[in-house]
């Protein structure tokens, strides 16, 4: 992960200078036709079809680290289910910018617009503010999902030479402090920076006569229950952070009328799991289900697209609107292998 942000630039008069990259994404960007208005979803009654009360059909949402992995994932699912519009985020131009010629392909339409953002910055995440103020002007979903994996440590940490471990752990602070800037102050900042367009998403159609707030998504990991250290020991406390970081916006959003929630995944097909499972004698390589021992995921299997897009689509639309501060595992069984603390 780069330690040296870039600013992404928002246009009109005042923005800051766009990234020199980003204006490489704007011929597929600005032949995007205006989003229609959203549809709003109608407050729904145990009679309403199915399909209904988990529609998200005009959905407007940002994700940041929506390029990759899970991000790419949960993309995908509201891409598909009729979202509106999809601001995909990162740090890697290129990867964002695959990613949505994939994903627009695939739906038929230009619904997916990828941007370059640092969420360390707060120049970067003031700059894409205002390129998203500029362009559809509001949001109903901000999925916080980008992070990275920190500092590793052997699977089974050999402790019998204690000073040789702790010389180990004490050359890992810049690790730890760049995996908290990312994974912790990243959310809050990132939450913080789209505030004013999701209290604007509550003025919409989609918001108001839906029956459905403007929501905050933390994507935390069950690593942050997890007493032991399989994706490293300044992963695991991060992620305790940032599901806390997702339980205090649950509460103080509730002042603007929006809400929060958190999903805390286990093993799915993503750059940072890829390691754990081969460690497991698994692969990720071939596609379906990929199995795994039932020691490791007692469901048996890694997690797929199909685990994942359920839960957004759930907590996104009309059944989950009666959802705030909830933290939802989503692992396949996988943290009652391992000594863990209550969520």
């Amino acid at each position: 992960m780069a330690t040296s942000p870039s600013s992404a630039s928002g246009a009109g008069a005042g923005a800051a200078p766009l990234h020199p990259s980003y204006a490489a994404a704007q011929p597929s960007t600005a032949a995007a036709a205006p989003p229609p208005p959203p549809t709003a979803t109608p407050n729904a009654t145990t009679s309403d079809p199915v399909s209904q009360l988990f529609s998200v059909k005009g959905l407007v949402a940002l994700i940041t680290g929506g390029g990759t992995g899970i991000g790419l994932i949960l993309t995908r699912t509201l891409a598909l289910a009729g979202a509106s519009r999809i601001y995909i985020l990162g740090r890697r131009l290129s990867v964002l910018q695959s990613a949505a010629t994939s994903v627009n392909a695939l739906v038929g339409k230009n619904v997916v617009i990828p941007l370059y953002c640092d969420v360390t910055s707060k120049i970067s995440l003031e700059s894409t503010v205002s390129v998203i103020s500029s362009d559809v002007g509001y949001l109903n979903l901000l999925i916080c999902n980008a992070g990275i994996g920190g500092p590793q440590v052997p699977l089974v940490p050999k402790l019998t030479d204690i000073e040789a471990f702790r010389q180990a752990q004490m050359e890992t602070v810049n690790g730890w402090e760049e995996t908290f800037r990312a994974n912790v102050m990243g959310v809050w900042f990132t939450a913080m920076g789209f505030l004013g367009l999701l209290h604007k998403g509550n003025d919409t159609p989609w918001n108001r006569e839906g029956g459905v707030s403007s929501q905050v998504v933390v994507v935390s990991s069950i690593a942050g229950f997890n007493k032991k250290a399989p994706g490293g020991w300044a992963y695991g406390a991060s992620k305790a952070a940032s599901t806390h970081v997702g339980k205090m916006l649950s509460g103080m959003l509730t002042e603007w009328g929006m809400r929060a929630n958190v999903i805390c995944p286990g093993l799915f097909p993503s750059e940072m799991a890829a390691p754990i499972v081969e460690a497991a004698g698994g692969s990720m390589m071939g596609g379906g289900l990929i199995p795994l021992d039932k020691s490791v995921v007692p469901v048996g299997r890694m997690g797929d697209e199909k685990d994942m897009a359920g839960q957004i689509l759930y907590l996104a639309s009309r059944a989950g609107s009666y959802c705030n501060g909830n933290v939802v595992l989503i692992d396949g069984g996988r943290l009652g292998t391992f000594p863990s603390a209550g969520y």
